[in-house]
């Protein structure tokens, strides 16, 4: 099996620019190696799924269904996840540079870009601007509260929850049933607040103050 790649293309895609090639791909490449099972068989792609034309989605990021919204799917996103460590740089006279104080690790920051389309099996509603799936990730959007996340990066990463900052509607001249969307992300963290000896031992004292007042 014979693959023919442009890698100029991809390149452009993928940061906006076109290198200059300086090498040539081998005349005869090895093909590619089928991974298998103990039994020899061929394993399946890992795949997230399929979308609404019944091809394989290999990334999806969904949001799960609430009391007040519907699940959001978001089927073959492009997801940018970045990090800064939070580090208090404090200046030393007569010293050169500075020195670190490493304090955490900061909020992941991720942004979540795609295009939504109107259902191609919903009759001619397949022709027409997608309504109903813009007005569903909006109301995700305006969600006053960290939203719960699932994803494969996701869960490599250790993210659980996202707390959506802003977002934006690209256009798309051109396409009728379709919309393009980034949101943009911090992950959080639920605070757990637990009651420790200490804090059993100070409501004890102040019990005690209290009664001999």
């Amino acid at each position: 099996m014979q693959f023919n790649i442009n890698i100029r293309a991809l390149a452009t895609e993928a940061f906006g620019y076109s290198p200059l090639m300086r090498f040539e791909l081998p005349p005869d490449p090895k093909p590619e190696e089928v991974s298998s099972d103990l039994y020899g068989t061929p394993l399946a792609p890992e795949i997230e799924g399929t979308n609404l034309l019944g091809l394989p989605v290999f990334t999806r990021v969904e949001f799960p269904a609430t009391s007040f919204r519907d699940k959001v799917v978001l089927d073959d996103p492009i997801v940018e996840v970045g990090r800064d460590k939070l580090i208090i740089a404090t200046d030393i006279q007569g010293r050169d540079g500075t020195v670190k104080e490493y304090i955490s690790n900061g909020d992941y920051a991720v942004t979540i870009k795609g295009i939504l389309a109107s259902d191609p099996k919903d009759g001619r509603y397949s022709r027409r601007y997608p309504t109903r799936e813009v007005q569903n990730l909006q109301a995700l959007i305006d969600a006053a509260e960290a939203l719960p996340v699932t994803g494969r990066l996701f869960r490599i990463l250790g993210i659980r929850n996202l707390v959506i900052k802003g977002h934006t509607w690209p256009a798309l001249p051109g396409f009728t049933n379709l919309q393009a969307y980034e949101l943009r992300c911090l992950s959080d963290e639920p605070i757990e607040l637990s009651t420790g000896p200490s804090v059993e031992r100070l409501a004890a004292r102040r019990v005690t103050l209290n009664t001999a007042s």
